[in-house]
């Protein structure tokens, strides 16, 4: 009797050795797993066979919910169904969900970017949704930490407010940048779109203003080409075509004779001198 309840003993003793064991090591398994679900979903996308990815990158985050990889397939569906299927629907969705759920995650932000990216391509509503969402990532840390991104959200920003034809609130964001100083080319593209912006709004003199402003700040540098252009052109429009001449010589000393552009430029200039001849004659 003894001796069958030192064997029972050892054998329950083995079972929760096993157990312990088992315990130890499921984790583990998971993780394997998880990681082989994921290459998987990888080796598929980079074979193009995006439904079949997302398959395997949905499939992960339904079994294993809590393991570090759910937000990287997350990423990963929302990008294929963006770039690859063109579902804007599903990518919204999936974008959405990795924003709200991981908001801690490396990418919360390029998330965020992504889902501004697709809602401006939904008409007005659209815009005025990844508007909302551009405002919002002007003070996220890595927009703060980085000034190139900082930069590159603020002319997504302008951009869609140029859309929406919302001129003053362009020229606020456009002034923002301007007084960040960054790059010469951020800038002088700011200060072109201010220009721009007068434009389309009707307001030609304070256009000709800005444009001008441009030029000069920047030493008539092909950094500044497009405000020069836009000038010639508002001299032409007025008739002030001894300006316009005047401008068009400045910008065939920025550009090499070999460019497409000189030789346009250099056409434009010659149909001027020919149009003042006339009216000197006339």
């Amino acid at each position: 009797m003894k001796w069958g309840k030192t064997i029972s003993f050892q054998f329950f003793k083995q079972l929760v050795a096993i157990f312990l064991v088992g315990l130890l090591f499921f984790p583990g398994c998971q993780r394997d797993e998880a990681q082989r679900i994921f290459d998987k979903g990888l080796t598929l996308w980079e074979d193009e066979k995006y439904d079949e990815a997302i398959q395997n990158f949905v499939a992960l985050t339904k079994a294993f919910p809590e393991h570090h990889l759910v937000d990287d397939s997350l990423f990963w569906i929302a990008n294929i169904y963006e770039h690859y299927l063109n579902n804007p629907e599903q990518t919204i969705r999936f974008y959405r969900y990795l924003t709200g759920k991981f908001e801690k995650s490396e990418f919360q932000f390029r998330s965020m970017v992504g889902l501004g990216r697709v809602r401006a391509l939904q008409g007005d509503e659209g815009k005025r949704k990844a508007i909302r969402i551009f405002r919002k990532l002007q003070k996220h840390p890595e927009m703060i930490q980085n000034e190139k991104k900082w930069v590159e959200n603020q002319f997504r920003l302008i951009d869609l407010y140029l859309e929406l034809k919302q001129y003053e609130q362009t020229r606020i964001e456009l002034k923002q940048v301007i007084l960040k100083e960054p790059d010469v080319k951020s800038e002088s593209k700011a200060y072109y779109l201010i220009g721009r912006s007068y434009l389309l709004e009707g307001k030609t003199e304070l256009a000709k203003i800005t444009f001008l402003e441009a030029d000069r700040k920047f030493g008539f540098k092909r950094v500044s080409l497009d405000s020069a252009i836009n000038l010639a052109d508002i001299y032409e429009r007025s008739g002030e075509l001894r300006l316009a001449i005047a401008v068009y010589d400045t910008i065939l000393n920025r550009l090499e004779r070999k460019e497409v552009f000189y030789q346009l430029a250099n056409d434009r200039k010659k149909k001027l001198n020919s149009r003042l001849k006339k009216t000197k004659t006339g």
